[in-house]
């Protein structure tokens, strides 16, 4: 069946077309948690199984749910094509502390 989607110039200004080390990182992040997403990722999982068992990430995977809004400021637009990863963080580290409140309240109140 076709469908068409449609998009607005707000709807535009928030697509990607860039690398994003932070974006991958957080989609890591969320392979740890959901080993069974995608297959294709079980060796990478296997090799890092030992490093990743002593990270504390629950807080971050309670951010990031299969479905529902994930907070806009863990994984803001990337700011350049070929942003590096310290480039990205410093960005979500300069979010204003009420932005974030309220971006993570949203997330979590979608549970």
């Amino acid at each position: 069946m076709p469908f068409q989607l449609h998009f607005g110039e707000s709807d535009l200004l928030r697509c990607r077309f860039a690398l994003s080390p932070l974006f991958e990182t957080q989609e890591a992040v969320r392979t740890l948690s959901r080993p069974y997403r995608h297959g294709y990722h079980l060796p990478w999982l296997r090799r890092i199984r030992e490093a990743a068992v002593t990270l504390d990430l629950e807080p971050l995977w309670l951010l990031m749910p299969d479905s529902g809004h994930n907070p806009d400021f863990i994984c803001p637009p990337p700011i350049g094509p070929l942003a590096t990863f310290e480039e990205e963080i410093a960005a979500v580290r300069a979010v204003d502390p009420e932005v974030a409140r309220a971006d993570m309240a949203l997330a979590l109140g979608d549970r």
